[in-house]
């Protein structure tokens, strides 16, 4: 069976949307037993970790749990397959973060904000970015600011 990688923006909405972590500090109910969680699950340490050896050892886990293989397609372009259809969904999010983290790597992040478990993708031109969104950020900027100020008296 042919597998197309998944957009990377998908793989982030995914770990947000369905993981445990995400959605216990987040305040959400997690979906317990979902294939779902189970993947999203599986895919957040690697965004999570800034060690790049150990995103390799994750990532290269999932690819071989998945079976997914190269293969080139008739018209010459990189093809890839699985056997087990169960599969698909793992391999092609495996496969976007493969993808990316090969063109762009340290570009994935987990949310430096204490009230957020979330991950993002940075595409930042500077490659500086650390929050998920601007929410997050403007939360961090404010607490810092009410540390700051109350250490000053």
């Amino acid at each position: 069976m042919r597998v197309e990688p998944m957009d990377i923006t998908d793989v982030v909405v995914l770990v947000n949307e369905w993981g445990t972590e995400p959605c216990r500090v987040d305040g959400r109910a997690p979906h317990p037993g979902a294939e779902l969680t189970t993947l999203a699950d599986e895919l957040h340490p690697i965004f999570a970790t800034p060690d790049s050896a150990t995103r390799a050892e994750l990532l290269n886990a999932l690819l071989q749990v998945t079976g997914v293989r190269p293969e080139l397609a008739p018209d010459l372009s990189e093809s890839w397959t699985i056997t087990d259809p169960a599969q698909a969904k793992r391999a092609a999010a495996t496969l976007a973060l493969r993808h990316h983290l090969a063109a762009h790597p340290g570009r994935l992040g987990l949310c430096a904000d204490d009230q957020c478990a979330d991950v993002y993708v940075d595409a930042s031109p500077a490659g500086k970015r650390r929050f998920c969104c601007l929410t997050c950020q403007n939360r961090a900027r404010a607490a810092a600011f009410r540390r700051r100020k109350a250490q000053l008296g």
